[in-house]
């Protein structure tokens, strides 16, 4: 089906800011704090790896019990990237539970608020601590608090049977041709992953991004719309290991990467320090340069497994277009 301004494209971890502010909104109302220890409310999180698991380091582990939502939401928790080779579970056909309770047990690599380490299984916690404050499943959450009072409508988890003919065939998957193929497979969309399992139209992507603007609708208050698009990190390095990327210092927000002086960056040279931004696995990047007033989403219908070998390279340049013929 040739693609239309109605076609729903996956998110990926583009994901990870939504699921950022449906937190945020309990921060908000004073439900929850940025900086409670979160085992507090998640006793299987405070326990740590199961006796006898491998890579366990003590004096990290004693330190578990200090981390923070602001540190998972920023990526300096200390925990991994994921549960291992990625969706090596997912053969199994195991539910989003049993994943999220694999993270919940996965050794720390780094000493909270230490490093920069991006990490889903971070937002694997996230999502199991919001629906303990919330007592409803994370995406209703979401739509009721972030995406309805936007007025967005075309971003939705485990697209239904009326949207499912929008939604856009991924290439370059895992598991291709298979029921439990990345992104294309009913398995995979069912498991509507926190850290990664959306999927939207680039204009509500947009909207969504456009919220964190100077001059975007708001969803959160005046200090969360602003911890979500600034450095929250401490300024410490730190990257994102799939990527092959590290940076000093890393900068990273609530939810949204932030620019900040990294160098050779998939914004392109001529959007501000101050843009926030998230790519997706998916071949997908949506920023917001508060400075110009500016939001872009770029979606593909290729992930970037392989990374394309230049994609960064394209992302720079459309972001360079897009300034420059703003009048940036």
């Amino acid at each position: 089906m040739p693609v239309s301004s109605e076609t729903l494209f996956p998110l990926a971890s583009v994901s990870k800011p939504v699921t950022a502010a449906t937190f945020m909104t309990f921060v908000d109302d004073g439900t929850i704090s940025l900086d409670e220890p979160v085992g507090r409310l998640l006793p299987g999180f405070r326990a740590g790896p199961e006796a006898g698991a491998v890579g366990v380091a003590p004096a990290l582990e004693r330190l578990r019990p200090t981390i923070t939502a602001r540190q998972l939401l920023s990526h300096v928790s200390g925990l991994p990237e994921d549960r291992g080779p990625r969706e090596s579970r997912y053969q199994e056909r195991v539910t989003l539970d049993t994943v999220i309770d694999e993270m919940y047990r996965l050794p720390l690599r780094s000493a909270p608020g230490e490093e920069l380490r991006y990490s889903n299984a971070g937002y694997g916690v996230i999502a199991r601590l919001t629906e303990r404050v919330s007592g409803q499943p994370l995406w209703q959450v979401a739509q009721e608090r972030v995406l309805d009072p936007l007025g967005t409508r075309d971003i939705a988890a485990d697209p239904a049977a009326g949207m499912l003919e929008r939604v856009a065939h991924l290439s370059d998957t895992n598991h291709p041709g298979t029921d439990i193929e990345s992104y294309n497979s009913a398995y995979w969309r069912s498991l509507a992953l926190p850290w990664g399992g959306l999927f939207g139209t680039p204009r509500a992507a947009v909207e969504f991004a456009a919220a964190f603007l100077p001059s975007g609708s708001r969803i959160l208050s005046a200090p969360a719309t602003s911890m979500m698009r600034t450095d929250q990190t401490l300024g410490v390095p730190g990257g994102v290991e799939s990527a092959k990327v590290h940076w000093d210092p890393g900068r990273w927000g609530l939810g949204w990467e932030v620019k900040g002086e990294k160098r050779w960056h998939w914004t392109g040279e001529l959007t501000s320090p101050r843009t926030y931004c998230h790519f997706g696995r998916a071949g997908t990047l949506l920023w917001g340069d508060p400075e110009q007033d500016l939001a872009l989403a770029v979606f593909a219908n290729r992930t970037v497994r392989h990374m394309w070998a230049f994609i960064l390279t394209r992302w720079a340049r459309l972001s360079n277009a897009v300034i420059a013929a703003a009048g940036g």
